[in-house]
């Protein structure tokens, strides 16, 4: 009698989105101002009368309304902020940008959340140069690791794992560092220039070769790459200047840096990425290529050929760009960024991005950011047991179909509880994904194609409406959070 084979799958799951919670399912912000102000209704109306107590009364609704009701994860007065800001940032033209030779400026200065960034380099402690961008007005400090990713193609599912596995205690002991701000993971697919195929078949081909043999490389070296897209990846770290001397000495923040760099690396290497810290130049030409996808062809030939592409930190800017509500014009290119609006429903497995990371034909130009902001042990603690309670609160008061996705949270919170008593990091996760395209034409066929594969991947996304420029920054992973550099009230967050 043969016994079937068992196969026990691992899947992952259990994602709980923050949220204290208050009176009937509210946010605690929102229960304590309700409360606050029935106390001061009532004292209206005991001290002055009926009329001013209903009027006060209100005038509270009317107030505290809009901060009760979200909508995609937004307040009233987040979405009311974002409008009146937009509204005058188009006013004012600010969502015009020109830059160049002739401009005041000179150069191609980074616009927007980058105009105040630097660029510094240091040596790390395995001797690798690397570059580092410094954000002065909030003292972050972020490096660049190339990453060259092993797939997991003809890998035993027990390697697959122990990959996860690594991962996972990377962002952990990271977690554990109270000047970890995030780790983005930028993976950016676009179309074939040819320069590295043209490269390599130069050094393969011999002067003593027949020339047939010579001609047919030549013809497959130029043909082969016109119809393909490739992809790279990276990893970058941000740094939060912890003591006065890192915030006003960059080479102090980099010494620093430099010390832990190789312990990172080795980190990756455990977790089946292979990878070493990114120079300068190449910082410089990866933004410059994201902004001006024209260029990339000249700075992947200066890099095969091991020369310098002479471009500093202020020319890697657009020398033009345009925000429009819903995409972004830069350099003769269209570009809408997405945001992610929800985690995966379910449990899914660790290939559940994988059509939307892998190369696609209808899509040359897209880069997909992932990014974790690792919670320190102390705060994370505190996070899963309010976690708890406020789960536990919200089983309690929900009906119908709202107690048994409460009952399910409580599970999830629960498990989270035992798993960060164990060791294991609470990480905060966000995903954007940029388009590139040729001109706004496309736009229709680009929004079905991504909102496809966000589909398929089993993640909710919405487009980054009034804040473009911003989140199309921050999916390069060079310095730009959004979270730290948000300018809206925590009050009137939705909580």
């Amino acid at each position: 009698m043969n016994t079937p084979l068992v196969v026990e799958e691992r899947t992952y799951g259990g994602w709980t989105t923050p949220r204290r919670e208050g009176l009937w399912g509210m946010g605690w912000t929102v229960s304590v101002l309700g409360f606050v102000a029935v106390v001061i209704a009532l004292l209206m109306l005991m001290l002055i009368g009926p009329i001013a107590g209903v009027s006060v009364g209100a005038i509270e609704l009317v107030l505290l309304v809009p901060l009760a009701i979200s909508s995609g994860g937004r307040t009233g007065y987040e979405r009311a902020i974002l409008m009146i800001g937009w509204m005058r940032t188009c006013l004012r033209r600010e969502n015009l940008y020109a830059a160049g030779v002739f401009s005041r400026f000179g150069t191609c200065k980074l616009p927007g959340l980058m105009a105040t960034s630097k660029l510094y380099e240091g040596v790390d402690a395995a001797g690798y140069r690397f570059g580092m961008t410094h954000m002065p007005s909030h003292h972050l400090y972020t490096v660049m690791v190339k990453c060259w990713p092993q797939g997991a193609r003809a890998v035993d599912q027990d390697r697959i794992d122990q990959w996860v596995g690594a991962w996972g205690n990377l962002l952990a002991t990271l977690g554990e560092k109270p000047d970890i701000e995030a780790i983005t993971v930028v993976v950016d697919s676009m179309p074939e220039t040819g320069n590295r195929l043209a490269t390599e078949v130069n050094n393969l081909t011999v002067d003593t070769a027949p020339e047939p043999a010579r001609l047919m490389m030549a013809q497959l070296a130029e043909q082969l790459p016109s119809e393909s897209v490739r992809m790279e990846s990276w990893c970058s770290i941000s740094f939060k200047a912890t003591t006065p001397a890192r915030r006003k000495v960059p080479a102090e923040q980099a010494e620093e840096i430099g010390r832990r760099l190789p312990l990172i690396v080795a980190a990756l290497a455990d977790a089946g990425v292979r990878a070493r810290p990114m120079t300068g130049e190449e910082i410089i030409a990866v933004v410059r290529r994201s902004w001006d996808p024209a260029s990339e062809a000249d700075l992947e030939e200066a890099a095969e050929l091991g020369e310098s592409h002479g471009l500093t930190w202020d020319d890697a800017g657009p020398v033009h760009h345009d925000e429009k509500l819903g995409h972004l014009l830069h350099d003769g290119t269209m570009s809408v960024t997405w945001e992610c609006d929800g985690a995966p429903e379910g449990v899914v497995r660790e290939r559940v991005l994988q059509r939307l990371l892998a190369p696609n034909d209808q899509l040359p130009r897209k880069r997909v950011a992932v990014i974790y902001r690792p919670h320190s042990a102390g705060d994370a603690a505190d996070i899963v047991d309010n976690d708890y309670k406020d789960a536990l609160v919200a089983a309690q008061t929900e009906r119908g179909v709202g107690s048994a996705t409460a009952a399910i949270r409580v599970e999830a919170t629960e498990q989270a509880r035992g798993e960060q008593a164990r060791g294991h990091g609470v990480t905060r996760v966000g995903y954007l994904i940029t388009v590139t395209a040729q001109n706004d034409t496309e736009l229709p066929s680009i929004e079905a194609i991504t909102k496809d594969l966000a589909s398929q991947t089993r993640l909710k996304i919405r487009r980054c409406y009034r804040y473009q420029a911003a989140a199309f920054a921050a999916s390069m992973g060079a310095g730009a959070l959004l979270p730290e550099m948000s300018s809206l009230p925590k009050v009137v967050k939705a909580s």
